[in-house]
């Protein structure tokens, strides 16, 4: 994959970035109220995030079980950010603050700008005029609080421990806004896109400009992106907030698209009022819609064609520590993976930067509130008739301006494809009328009242489900669950339990705690849910009914290894081949906010689990793929041009010996999966699956360790969590392969290094693990291996590219 640097995604995103009349204080002095240690610190930061960046709590606290040591009553006290800043004599100018959690007293040269009381709440966007109170250099401070018991604030919910400090302190920017008369205060660009007809579209163009005068102001407005431009004369009286309108046709535009599409074009808009103040915003021009299928199932439509939405939930650091650079490589990994969404439940994020970098990469993404606000147990507030924790004043109210605020922030960008406001509920209908006044207003993307799925009597039913599970399941449950997770419907969450890190890094999570035999630190790091996924129980009882039971640590590893890839990949795999009956899937989740052992398709220090290169293998454009619940090897196509294909399909017994070898010509085409080719039934193996195009070009491939039967399930003892297993998959003559002579062989080219495995044996060689190691001896992160957990068939070699030059390679091999 090619990959992007820091310097040219900050040069991509830079018109969405404040312009220059706009500075954003970021160096603060940070100290607890009454303490006379101070902190230097780079705002937006939590009162956790910046300490922890100090080694307050000393090293790697959030490995082994240090975490729950920490004292939490330092964030019982308020914190005092304080910084300096001059301003421009005779300019206007205004304070914005983006995200204080979770309430502030906000103080300037002395003088009250706001109290705790007035500012509640981390989704609230906040201006203050301080014209009258501003001096050549000021000095600001800003004593933030902690969130009481009963709060809308940030929640992970139970995916990890909830944050030491409630993810207090300065979460978004703070900006000084300076213009000798008029602000440019907000720029809306709606496109229109005759979805039949691309070679013209419209711009809907919303501009509001606030007139910081006592007297009105007469002035042109500009606006310019490419060959667009146009300009409007405006008058306003004096402190007149206007918002201008104006249309525009587009001709031979640059469609927007997802990158599993085509190319995510974008447009750089500058819109400014004389020369005194402007703003720069960034658009896509693109069309997206939703349906409700004849069964009722979500079904989003970009420009006009169908999307089989394959995505994954992200989660922010637990300490809100993420960096531009670590949320590029995070999407990076996202598009590599094949995937082509991420959920956001929570507005996550300091600044818009994941949002900018989806818009740039074509990653569609899902807005909505979390479920930690529809639980008391989360959030403190009462739940009230089956919709949530948000009823009465002040909640509804401060519902309603967080999404007025969150709107407004994020409606220019061109991955939104919709909006969630409840996630495991619906809203009460008296809030959900009051989001829906506000929606109608100042959106036109599909608005869904919930991702479980509920009907809604204000805008009717969702047609999405989160039935889980959540908890293992065999590979083979996607393809023949018709009643809850499986492949139909839009499924907003689920997983197969544990998506184990490589084991140096479960070494490195366990904090020098005992590794073998498994221990309380590895049920730390498991969920924090008081019920269920909170230990290794029904993992231990996975490997041990589908491999053998595990006699070491690094047994253990490999083996759950082997779960997490088989049972993530099918996952996607049967949404694929069952297609159009199927819209949508989630994985529950992307990324994890600390080191866990749960929910993640790369592990908090940045590295792919098993389960990542399940996915990038289920999500090949074009991919050949067995289906569990006929036993039949079909050919998939989500978005890929028509095209002729062969499938080499190769089926080899328990005893590596070859049963099935044949070549299949197919015809494969967009959102029609193909039936090839059958296995016997009864009779385990190995499968191997090679798709080359017409000029004889490897384009997939995929690999399967096939039991002779599926598992077995208690369907009627099925939970929210999952569905207990009564029997396993039997993958035992796997773990007796006999031992492969696996040679390495590893050559530094352009890019990186070029690695080439070759089995020089008479079996299959399971699972081989490729591992990068850096100058620190860790593992690399990120999109580094062009392919990694490769099975050779006997005499088989597979090179691979490694796009970390320089690194150590080693090999962990399962046989």
């Amino acid at each position: 994959m090619k990959t992007i640097s820091i310097i040219s995604f900050m040069a991509l995103c830079l018109a969405c970035s404040a312009p220059s009349p706009v500075s954003e204080l970021t160096d603060w002095n940070m100290k607890q109220e009454g303490s006379s240690s101070v902190y230097s610190v780079k705002a937006p930061c939590t009162v956790a995030g910046a300490l922890n960046e100090a080694g307050y709590f000393g090293e790697n606290v959030l490995e082994g079980l240090r975490y729950k040591d920490i004292d939490k009553s330092v964030f019982d006290r308020p914190w005092v950010f304080t910084t300096k800043f001059g301003v421009e004599k005779g300019k206007r100018h205004v304070l914005r603050f983006e995200s204080l959690g979770y309430s502030a007293d906000i103080v300037l040269n002395g003088k009250t700008l706001a109290t705790a009381d007035t500012t509640v709440g981390p989704f609230c966007v906040r201006e203050f005029d301080i014209t009258g109170m501003a001096k050549a250099s000021n000095t600001l401070k800003v004593t933030v609080h902690k969130a009481p018991a009963q709060s809308l604030n940030h929640g992970w919910v139970d995916w990890n421990p909830r944050p030491v400090d409630e993810t207090m302190g300065i979460l978004g920017p703070v900006r000084l806004i300076s213009t000798p008369d008029v602000e440019v205060k907000d720029v809306f660009v709606k496109p229109i896109v005759n979805v039949n007809d691309f070679s013209e579209a419209r711009i809907d163009v919303e501009i509001t400009l606030v007139n910081l005068l006592d007297k009105p102001v007469e002035g042109v407005v500009k606006a310019s992106a490419e060959d667009i431009c146009f300009e409007m004369p405006v008058k306003l009286e004096a402190s007149e907030t206007k918002v201008l309108r104006h249309t525009e046709t587009v001709k031979n535009p640059r469609i927007w698209w997802s990158a599993e599409m085509g190319s995510p074009e974008l447009y750089h808009m500058t819109v400014s009022f004389g020369d005194s103040h402007s703003k720069n915003v960034r658009f896509g021009i693109r069309d997206i819609s939703s349906e409700l299928t004849p069964d009722g199932h979500r079904q989003f439509i970009l420009n006009g064609k169908k999307v089989l939405v394959k995505s994954a939930g992200w989660a922010d650091d637990i300490f809100m520590q993420d960096t531009p650079e670590s949320i590029l490589r995070q999407v990076q990994m996202v598009k590599d993976m094949g995937l082509n969404n991420i959920r956001f439940e929570n507005v996550w994020g300091k600044d818009d930067t994941v949002y900018d970098v989806c818009d740039s990469l074509g990653i569609l993404t899902l807005m909505g509130f979390s479920c930690q606000w529809e639980w008391e147990s989360y959030c403190g507030l009462p739940e009230t008739r089956r919709n949530g924790c948000i009823e009465g004043e002040p909640w509804e109210s401060m519902a309603v301006r967080y999404f007025h605020d969150q709107l407004i922030r994020l409606r220019n960008h061109a991955s939104l494809i919709g909006w969630l406001t409840g996630s495991d509920r619906a809203p009460l209908p008296q809030l959900e009328e009051r989001y829906m006044e506000l929606y109608n207003a100042l959106e036109y993307r599909p608005y869904v009242c919930s991702a479980s799925g509920v009907k809604s009597p204000v805008t009717g039913p969702s047609g999405m489900k989160m039935a889980g599970p959540y908890e293992y399941v065999g590979p083979d449950y996607w393809f023949i669950d018709t009643r809850r997770g499986g492949a139909y419907g839009f499924n907003t969450e689920t997983n197969p339990g544990m998506n184990i890190p490589q084991k140096e890094n479960v070494e490195r999570l366990l904090g020098g705690e005992k590794a073998w035999p498994i221990g309380p630190a590895w049920d730390y790091h498991c969920t924090a849910s008081s019920s269920h996924m909170n230990n290794t129980k029904i993992e231990e009882a996975a490997v041990a009914g589908t491999y053998g039971e595990a006699d070491s640590f690094e047994d253990f590893v490999k083996k759950a290894h082997a779960l997490d890839y088989d049972s993530t990949r099918s996952m996607y795999e049967a949404f694929r081949c069952n297609i159009g009956k199927a819209t949508g899937i989630v994985n529950w989740m992307l990324s994890s906010a600390w080191p866990s052992l749960y929910w993640q398709l790369y592990d908090w220090y940045g590295v792919p689990t098993a389960g990542y290169y399940g996915v990038k293998h289920a999500c090949a454009p074009v991919q050949l793929i067995f289906n569990y619940g006929d036993r039949s090897v079909y050919a998939v196509n989500d978005a890929a041009p028509k095209a002729t294909y062969s499938a080499e399909i190769t089926f080899l017994g328990a005893d590596s010996r070859k049963l099935i070898g044949k070549t299949v010509s197919f015809l494969s085409e967009e959102r029609k999966p193909v039936r090839l080719e059958k296995l016997p039934a009864g009779v385990p193996g190995f499968l191997s699956l090679v798709l080359r195009d017409a000029a004889g070009n490897v384009s997939a491939r995929n690999f399967y360790c096939i039991p002779a039967k599926n598992g077995e399930y208690a369907w009627d003892k099925a939970d929210w969590w999952g569905i207990p297993m009564t029997g396993y998959a039997d993958l035992s003559f796997v773990s007796a392969l006999p031992k492969a002579d696996v040679t390495l062989e590893t050559t530094p080219v352009d890019g990186g290094i070029s690695v080439k495995l070759t089995n020089n044996s008479e079996v299959v060689s399971f699972q081989n693990i490729l591992k990068a190691f850096g100058a620190d001896g860790k593992l690399i992160g990120g999109p580094v291996w062009e392919d990694n957990f490769i099975s050779l068939l006997p005499g088989e070699s597979r090179t691979v590219l490694c796009t970390a030059p320089g690194a150590e390679i080693k090999l962990d091999s399962w046989n």
